[in-house]
């Protein structure tokens, strides 16, 4: 069940009584499934209100997806606009569109490109004056819609949940991903990953640096294969890698398979092989059991290549996946960066990896599930002589 806070345009509640709202919704879903964890999106300004509502009721089991939070406002290109809006006349007709092109356009940037080209003081005016003001036929209506004193409540709204949710950032207990883009040009979002991921005690980060403010809007991006592929998505207090298991959707299996592997798929040719009961061996995976419990013992190539191709024909063949059992150091946080980017081990994860252990497996097999196995550990992974076998391998 997904709900959504929707603050109306005339709406003047201060942060505290959005707070409010939040926490009233949060604690009546707790009542009713008090063992299960509930998530807060928090895209924006929204992420001053789940940080906050994080700190303030540290009980209730929460998980923070935080999308280039306005927790930074304070070094937004915004933060000048506030005194000059409170002078401005009533009629914002022509004054918006200019402030905003300003917030969604990078004018020093574009400055900086300029000098380093060797442009003169009025070539550089010029390249600013063409930039904005091509913008202003479509932030031009914009006037009609944000009234003036609705612009500034909201500026200073900002301002007010973003001073709010950081003095209490040492009180957030609850597991966060922090979303943020790269080219973000309203907020300082990948300054607030680097500062976040050190500040709070339990923080991922998943960095997408080809990516604006509205990373939710843009194309490209699935917000449940990012939950899935960073290995945050649990339905009880602890997250079981044999029953949270979430298999990948069709959009995700096209996504994975027809574009951001195809060329890989292309390059390695692969070819499936399997044995038919009386020993014949024939192309494809008719020798395979329809059912599990199956176990699959192979070696690795390297870096596991074959991985990817293994998957897709068993998800288009027997439409089914293959648990593949990993070392455990690929599912914690311990090695994780503040500009942490979407990576084949998010990959792996969303392809039903989990961590080799005895008990994972056996669990496995009681769901009559087809599992992996790799004995030779990352010595065979990454064909080299030191080996790193997990101990539960012996």
């Amino acid at each position: 069940e997904v709900r959504c806070l929707h603050i109306p345009v005339n709406d003047r509640t201060p942060f505290e009584g959005l707070l409010q709202i939040v926490e009233k919704s949060i604690q009546y879903e707790h009542d009713l499934s008090p063992n299960r964890p509930i998530y807060l999106v928090g895209d924006s300004f929204g992420g001053c209100l789940a940080l906050a509502a994080a700190a303030r009721n540290p009980h209730i089991d929460l998980v923070l997806l935080l999308v280039n939070p306005a927790t930074s406002f304070a070094k937004t290109p915004l933060q000048p606009i506030l005194p000059l809006l409170e002078a401005m006349p009533s009629d914002l007709h022509v004054t918006v569109p200019y402030l905003l092109s300003f917030v969604m356009a990078d004018p020093l940037k574009m400055a900086m490109v300029s000098i380093e080209n060797n442009l003169s003081p009025p070539e550089t005016l010029q390249k600013l004056s063409e930039s904005l003001t091509s913008l202003l036929p479509l932030l031009s209506q914009l006037a009609d819609i944000i009234p003036r004193d609705a612009l500034l409540w909201k500026l200073k709204l900002l301002k007010s949940g973003a001073a709010y949710a950081n003095s209490r950032l040492h009180a957030v207990q609850a597991e966060v991903l922090f979303l943020a883009s790269g080219k973000d040009n309203l907020l300082p979002s990948g300054e607030e990953a680097d500062r976040l991921f050190k500040g709070l005690k339990n923080c991922r980060v998943r960095y997408f640096k080809e990516n604006g403010h509205t990373l939710l809007l843009e194309d490209g991006v699935n917000l449940l294969s990012v939950i899935k592929g960073a290995n945050m998505y649990r339905r009880g207090r602890q997250r079981d890698f044999v029953t949270d298991y979430l298999p990948p959707t069709l959009s995700e299996f096209k996504k994975t398979f027809d574009e951001d592997h195809k060329l890989f798929h292309l390059a390695l040719s692969p070819v499936m092989m399997s044995t038919l009961t009386n020993g014949k061996i024939v192309r494809g995976l008719a020798g395979v059991p329809d059912q599990g419990p199956v176990l699959f013992v192979g070696y690795h190539a390297l870096m596991g290549i074959e991985l990817s191709p293994l998957y897709e024909e068993f998800l288009r063949e027997k439409n089914t996946i293959v648990r593949g059992m990993a070392h455990p150091m690929l599912f914690g946080s311990k090695y994780e960066t503040s500009r942490q980017e979407s990576s084949r081990l998010d990959t792996v994860s969303m392809y039903g990896g989990l961590p080799v252990t005895p008990i994972n497996m056996y669990r496995l097999f009681e769901r009559n599930q087809y599992v992996l196995l790799y004995p030779g550990g990352a010595r065979e992974a990454l064909h080299r002589k030191v080996c790193l076998m997990s101990p539960y391998l012996y």
